[in-house]
């Protein structure tokens, strides 16, 4: 028999996670528990859940680490054969339970990570990510050939939208890396490195990117800033997913995405005053290039170096941006 974990990670979310809570009570067929891991919320969030659904939740207390860590601290103490998280402000839909159990039945042995398609959110809008991306799911369930391209350029399902075997995301160390952001799509890749990926075509997820939601540690969309800490993990976690991908799976395109996001990550060191000619060193990982060669010489001479590189990428996009150019491109 077929068993399910739903995890919510939680920090300071008391008049949103009461509603993620009941979209899982109120499914059509029941999980077999939910753990909430509040993740040293400040706001009485803890005590509110205890106060509304007593013993039908399990609340794990933890100083404040991270949404990592509060994954990770959720798939540890869960018993159940698949986990299956929601974030705090969103919502499962009703039937969302009963479409993962069946797509469970149906999946071959192999298949870890089961997605179905999201609703988002926002102030003006909702739009189905999976149609945003350009993925259509005919079939019931949908094995994906090539597993990493459910996970990147698009995850087409994130984890909230997602069902995923418990004990490969323990083997693998998922979210024990501690990054408060793109730790998702480093599991994904991490997962599917390994595993088979399938779809589902229903939407079984609420994602909501309200601007109400703006100070919310997972609304990332919102608080990316160009060269902030969470950008430096941003960049950070692709280096590790493209660097497991490049090693595991294929060279390439991978140890290019690799080198990319090394140089990136130097630019934003660079730019803040921070060592960076490691991360020059860091873009052969996986092979050299024209680009990766010219850009250490850039990074060699030191950050004025690295400004006439940034000067150079900044004309060339204003250059490709010419209207005539632009009308020729697309004709």
């Amino acid at each position: 028999m077929t068993t399910i974990s739903a995890v919510i990670p939680t920090y300071n979310r008391r008049g949103y996670v009461p509603r993620a809570i009941r979209s899982i009570l109120t499914q059509t067929a029941p999980v077999d528990e939910i753990i909430v891991v509040d993740d040293g919320s400040t706001d009485g969030t803890a005590e509110e859940i205890e106060r509304l659904f007593g013993e039908q939740v399990r609340v794990v207390r933890q100083e404040n680490q991270g949404v990592s860590a509060a994954r990770r601290r959720g798939i540890l103490e869960a018993k159940g054969e698949w986990i299956a998280f929601l974030d705090s402000d969103d919502e499962w839909t009703p039937d969302r339970t009963q479409i993962f159990l069946r797509a469970i039945g149906k999946a071959p042995a192999n298949v870890a990570w089961i997605f179905g398609d999201t609703k988002e959110i926002d102030d003006q809008r909702s739009i189905s990510l999976c149609n945003l991306f350009g993925l259509r799911i005919a079939e019931e369930l949908r094995v994906f050939e090539d597993s990493l391209s459910a996970h990147y350029p698009w995850q087409f399902g994130p984890l909230q939208s997602s069902i995923i075997k418990r004990q490969p995301l323990v083997d693998l160390g998922c979210f024990s890396e501690g990054y408060k952001s793109s730790e998702d799509m480093l599991a994904g890749v991490q997962i599917a490195c390994r595993f088979a990926t399938a779809g589902v075509p229903e939407v079984v997820t609420k994602r909501y990117r309200t601007s109400d939601l703006s100070d919310s540690s997972l609304a990332f969309a919102i608080n990316f800033v160009e060269d902030s800490a969470l950008r430096m993990e941003y960049l950070r976690a692709r280096m590790a997913a493209f660097s497991l991908a490049a090693r595991t799976v294929r060279r390439q395109p991978w140890g290019e995405l690799y080198a990319g996001s090394a140089r990136a990550l130097c630019q934003s060191r660079a730019r803040k005053g921070e060592p960076y000619r490691k991360f020059a060193f860091e873009q052969f990982r996986f092979g050299v290039s024209l680009k990766s060669a010219a850009f250490f010489c850039a990074a060699m001479i030191g950050r004025q170096g690295i400004a006439l590189w940034d000067r150079g990428k900044a004309a060339k996009r204003g250059a490709n941006a010419h209207p005539l150019e632009g009308a020729e491109a697309k004709s």
